[in-house]
């Protein structure tokens, strides 16, 4: 039996602020020594564009990331190359958590901030000639600090190489920003209940609870659909590579086969218990 009128959101992987680690050490690796970016240039980022929530489930953090207007103004076509000026904040929250340590979700299958936790204020800003510092870990023209909502230093300058080695993992074509294809392709930031890889759903079944939400993302090299395999409930939901579907389940048990109308021998089922 299908299950019938599901809701169906569309949408992408992708921008994150690594965290800073504080170290102390002379055998550290270069970093600037003088803060450029400043809590007084971020300290009301909560105004900014909001550009995704992100579900880290290996530390059990929310992670929500604003961009300025520069940042915010980045498209497909400017994604290798964001404007001067532009500065991201990402703000981590401890997750609610029950008593093994799992976190507690919401209606919506996300993870809900801590209100007992305090954030932590990772910012990084792209100006001409930034970056030096880091000499052979440079990013580009990006620096990063990472400040307590009270402006002191979670991480200060000299301590933030760790957060250049680690843009170096996303790369010039994406100017060493992670995750902004969430931000413009509006997609989910939970965490996947499957994944698509290599021309297969990855589980090929699903379990999930009536009402619930489930997301997938399309984790492959190449365009696939997530569609309803008896037409009926959406039409087939196309998914760029590194991005998402989310599809919430009525108040009903059920099973919900679907397929890949790109690729016939791309299937999966949903059973709702």
């Amino acid at each position: 039996m299908a299950v019938r009128q599901v809701a169906v959101v569309s949408s992408v992987v992708a921008v994150s602020i690594l965290s800073l680690t504080t170290v102390g050490s002379s055998d550290n690796p270069p970093a600037p020594t003088v803060d450029r970016i400043g809590f007084s240039a971020v300290k009301d980022y909560q105004k900014w564009t909001l550009l995704y929530v992100f579900d880290r489930p290996d530390n059990k953090q929310v992670r929500t990331v604003y961009g300025n207007d520069p940042a915010a103004a980045t498209t497909d076509a400017t994604l290798c190359n964001y404007a001067y000026g532009s500065i991201v904040v990402m703000e981590t929250w401890r997750a609610i958590q029950d008593s093994a340590g799992n976190p507690v979700l919401d209606a919506n299958g996300r993870f809900q901030k801590d209100p007992a936790a305090a954030p932590t204020i990772f910012a990084m800003k792209k100006e001409k000639g930034y970056g030096v510092d880091y000499q052979q870990n440079r990013n580009g023209e990006w620096e990063y600090v990472a400040y307590h909502p009270d402006g002191s230093y979670q991480t200060l300058p000299q301590n933030s190489f760790s957060c250049a080695i680690c843009h170096l993992q996303a790369g010039q074509s994406k100017d060493w920003v992670f995750r902004f294809g969430l931000h413009l392709t509006r997609a989910s930031g939970a965490v996947p209940d499957g994944t698509i890889k290599d021309y297969r759903f990855v589980p090929s079944v699903i379990f999930a609870k009536p009402g619930s939400t489930i997301t997938i993302y399309n984790d492959d090299v190449i365009e696939h659909t997530v569609g309803d395999q008896f037409p009926a409930a959406w039409d087939p939901v196309h998914i760029k590579a590194g991005s998402s579907v989310s599809i919430t389940f009525p108040n009903q048990t059920g099973e919900f086969n679907f397929q890949c109308v790109l690729h016939a021998n791309m299937k999966g089922k949903v059973i709702v218990q």
